[in-house]
């Protein structure tokens, strides 16, 4: 009835599954966050850093230091916005960067996770079922390829952002103080 104190909630979804759920991502954060400071020690981040430099600041105009707060990103948006935010925070980011930065993650959020969460391991199954089943394939695309759009996307809005910023900081250089 009303009256029970089980933190349950409606439908049996309350509180304590809520705190048992954040015990259960813990370890992996803590994981996580041993593997970067194993890569740091070894001086991998650095690496990684030089080698991302090259790509990410023609393609979107941001530092390589974002190349870890990206690759989390695919998997979770908090991971991607907490190490975004440590970056600014740290003054590897200057504010344009960030918000063209955030709208990469931004648009297609997690990709990886809920792209395949959403039932998209299903192309696979039913083209080989198909298969199988002697018929034409039925599926006209693959997962890899429908990740390389959302990719390829991400790239587009951050570069529209971009050219958004530009445009603004152009318009305010003009305006009379």
């Amino acid at each position: 009835g009303h009256g029970s104190a089980n933190f349950s909630g409606q439908g049996g979804a309350g509180a304590r599954d809520g705190f048992l759920f954040a015990l259960t991502l813990m370890p992996t954060t803590l994981f996580a966050m041993g593997i970067i400071a194993v890569l740091e020690y070894y001086g991998a981040l650095e690496a990684m850093r030089r080698l991302l430099q090259r790509i990410l600041k023609p393609l979107m105009g941001i530092p390589g230091d974002t190349g870890l707060a990206m690759i989390a990103s695919f998997q979770s948006t908090d991971a991607g916005a907490a190490l975004t935010r440590a970056l600014y925070d740290e003054g590897k980011l200057t504010t344009q960067e960030r918000d063209i930065f955030a709208m990469f993650q931004f648009s297609a959020g997690a990709p990886i996770t809920n792209f395949l969460s959403s039932g998209a391991a299903l192309l696979a199954l039913t083209a080989a079922a198909a298969v199988a089943g002697g018929e034409a394939e039925k599926v006209p695309t693959t997962i890899g390829a429908c990740l390389a759009v959302i990719f390829i996307f991400k790239v587009v809005g951050a570069n529209l952002m971009r050219f958004y910023l530009r445009l603004v900081a152009r318009k305010e250089e003009g305006a009379p103080s």
